[in-house]
């Protein structure tokens, strides 16, 4: 893409999955890339000229300003935030432990609204930006299987939503990513409980790359919304247009057993 050797990206959960697929990704486009993670092993070995690893906890205040505030030292400037960190739990709603809640919202929800409230003064300062938060179809569709992951996604794009509002007039754009099921370790990291067996089987799933692309278009084009793949965007519009079908689709994978 031209004219992008020039722009900085601030990137959460870039250790794996879809954040460590965009670091790849936007480290080829020519971008400068900060990446902030959970430490892990080989994490800090991406580093480079133009490639910025931290390790430390989102949820953490302190590691927040360290990852913004080494950003703008290293390279000058946040043109993308992508809020991509995340976390799940399966537990249906008559069982789902409040405290994992709790952390599911600090991880999911506060800890990127909070980064995003540090990017932007900085943005409104270069009268331009992006911010890009990583949402999910089952923000829109609530499943009850995971009705912790499917609240704090539905956060997260009422909170995407508003400061898209907010923030145009400054020049900044707004952007959320609505991705299906996705080739990741998602479902090893969850803070507890396993996915139905028939929402396992799910063969449609798409790849972290597919996901980072759809992003790097998206930001590109200005997009309000990215759906990965296609078809996410169908499932979303049944849960609005014909919420009877969506019941019976989710009675189909969900047969809890007591």
């Amino acid at each position: 893409m031209s004219g992008s050797n020039s722009r900085v990206v601030l990137i959460t959960g870039g250790s794996e999955g879809i954040g460590a697929a965009c670091v790849d990704l936007f480290a080829r486009m020519g971008w400068r890339v900060a990446a902030l993670a959970l430490p892990s092993d080989g994490f800090e070995e991406i580093a480079g000229p133009a490639i910025l690893p931290m390790a430390g906890d989102i949820c953490d205040e302190c590691v927040r300003k360290m990852a913004v505030e080494r950003t703008m030292e290293r390279f000058g400037a946040i043109d993308v935030l992508i809020n991509n960190a995340g976390v799940g739990l399966y537990a249906a709603p008559s069982d789902a432990s409040i405290p994992l809640t709790k952390r599911i919202f600090d991880v999911n929800v506060f800890a990127p609204l909070a980064l995003a409230q540090l990017a932007i003064p900085v943005m409104r300062r270069q009268a331009r930006g992006t911010i890009v938060n990583v949402g999910s179809v089952g923000g829109r569709a609530a499943l009850p299987w995971c009705v912790s992951y499917s609240a704090s996604k539905f956060a997260v794009h009422s909170i995407n939503d508003s400061m898209r509002r907010e923030l145009r007039r400054d020049g900044i754009h707004v952007m959320k990513v609505c991705p299906g099921i996705v080739a990741t370790k998602f479902r090893e990291n969850v803070l507890a409980g396993i996915a139905p067996p028939e929402v396992s089987a799910i063969q449609r799933v798409v790849t972290p790359q597919e996901v980072a692309a759809a992003i790097a278009r998206g930001i590109e084009l200005k997009k309000r919304t990215v759906y990965v793949p296609w078809v996410a965007r169908l499932f979303m519009a049944t849960e609005v247009c014909a919420p009877w079908l969506m019941d019976w689709y989710v009675d189909t994978k969900w047969r809890k057993r007591e």
